[in-house]
């Protein structure tokens, strides 16, 4: 009963700064580089994308997004040089908790989210979509009101059916405007 009370409490709480915020929208475009890990079949290569922000709840902000990477050439003796890396399509949805949504100054936030990769090779006529996820830490400054740039480093999990996983990190640099602040 005590949980209960507690829960409903919060949630009365999250409600009432719902309803005197409102909701707000902004959207952002990122780039920066995607490092493979553990996979001798592609070396780093780039990658770009578009979010939408939406916040409802003070704290939280989501992002759906679609990110596209193009791995390199992997190196090295064991593999087949000339063989290109993989291009990764991401769609899914981040939770940035912690920074502030939009307005000047500095942020840290967490990133929390999951979505679909798809992988294509040519070469290979390889072309899965598996579910993954992915965690992170960055920073956010605020120029003014309605821009700001963030700052992110992201680790990607993707699992195969098959048994394995698909695992990168990518640092990225983004531009976001806000609107109506």
């Amino acid at each position: 009963m005590r949980r209960a009370g507690l829960l409903f409490t919060l949630l009365l709480l999250l409600c009432s700064s719902v309803s005197a915020q409102g909701v707000r929208f902004g959207v952002g475009a990122f780039g920066g580089m995607d490092f493979p890990i553990g996979q001798d079949d592609q070396a780093k290569g780039t990658v770009f994308g578009l979010k939408g922000k939406v916040n409802f709840i003070p704290i939280i902000t989501f992002e759906p997004k679609v990110a596209f990477t193009s791995f390199g050439e992997p190196e090295g003796d064991e593999v087949v040089l000339g063989f290109d890396g993989s291009k990764v399509t991401f769609y899914g949805i981040d939770a940035v908790i912690g920074a502030p949504f939009g307005g000047k100054g500095f942020g840290m936030f967490a990133v929390v989210g999951a979505g679909f990769y798809n992988y294509k090779r040519d070469q290979t006529s390889q072309d899965d979509t598996n579910l993954g996820w992915s965690a992170g830490l960055g920073f956010s400054i605020g120029f003014v009101p309605m821009i700001s740039a963030d700052f992110r480093g992201t680790g990607h999990v993707v699992p195969y059916d098959e048994g394995g996983t698909k695992k990168s990190v990518s640092v990225t640099a983004g531009l976001n405007y806000f609107f109506g602040m």
